[in-house]
């Protein structure tokens, strides 16, 4: 499967289940561009690994002088984004793109602003991403990301569901480890920057926090985190499943269920 199918199969998924987890934090990075964005003359940004669109949208309501390309290796996703552009009258300002971070489908230093959230970790070359960044923005151009720091604090309510599936004898998948692609430190993040030929960069640690209910988590795991748990079991044994979890995280104390994670915000200028 491509990449593109790949990420295709999942958009609608992604938009109504991990979306909304990731969403408010997504935001605030536009934060980090006050001052940085011209407001006095047109603006062209681009949004790097756009998915359903939050960034840019956000980013086209902050800022009415502002167009947006959104970049995306999903074609269904990148549709996603532009239906809901259209729907909040933003699609005239929204651009969008199949494209992938590492290769970006824009010409030399054709953008003011250049953006990406959760992203960078999902890269295999994350070096080259930044690189490409730093090559589509303009001198003066700013740079902005925000992504996972890496962490291996347990989360109470996915050990209710790994126990959950012990119980009920389903083997559960190796994951991928994009953690060990996620920067380690703020320190490390600034220095890629900075290797990439950025200046006046800035990093900083914030958090993630999204309260679940035992509900709402069992929704989440089956329809986006542990999909290929669940999509290959048969509809009684799904139903076992989804009650055995929820049986579980039935019992946890409310604050187990708070997911805290921590990221990474980083901000660099292309030198003029």
């Amino acid at each position: 499967m491509t990449t593109e199918a790949a990420y295709d199969r999942y958009a609608a998924a992604y938009r109504d289940w991990w979306g909304p987890v990731i969403a408010p934090s997504a935001v605030t990075l536009l934060d980090r561009l006050d001052g940085a964005v011209p407001t006095e003359r047109p603006v062209r940004m681009v949004d790097i690994g756009a998915g359903t669109g939050t960034l840019s949208l956000a980013a086209l309501e902050r800022w009415p002088n502002a167009r947006v390309i959104a970049v995306d290796p999903s074609s269904r996703i990148l549709e996603l984004a532009k239906a809901a552009a259209e729907d909040r009258g933003l699609g005239d300002r929204l651009r969008t793109e199949v494209g992938e971070a590492a290769r970006l489908p824009l010409a030399d230093t054709s953008v003011d602003v250049a953006v990406t959230t959760f992203v960078l970790q999902l890269v295999p070359n994350r070096a080259a991403a930044v690189r490409e960044a730093f090559r589509v923005l303009r001198p003066g151009g700013t740079f902005a990301c925000l992504t996972w720091r890496a962490n291996e604090d347990p989360f109470a309510a996915a050990s209710a569901f790994e126990d959950a599936a012990e119980e009920l004898d389903i083997d559960l998948p190796d994951r991928d480890d994009w953690v060990g692609r996620s920067y380690s430190t703020t320190a490390g993040a600034a220095a890629e920057l900075r290797r990439a030929g950025f200046r006046s960069v800035r990093a900083r640690e914030q958090w993630l926090e999204h309260r679940f209910t035992p509900r709402s988590y069992v929704d989440v795991l089956e329809h986006w985190i542990e999909d290929d748990v669940f999509a290959p079991l048969d509809e009684p044994m799904r139903r076992r499943l989804r009650n055995v979890t929820l049986r579980r995280l039935e019992k946890l104390d409310a604050e187990s269920l708070v997911w805290r994670r921590p990221l990474v915000s980083v901000a660099g200028r292309r030198p003029a």
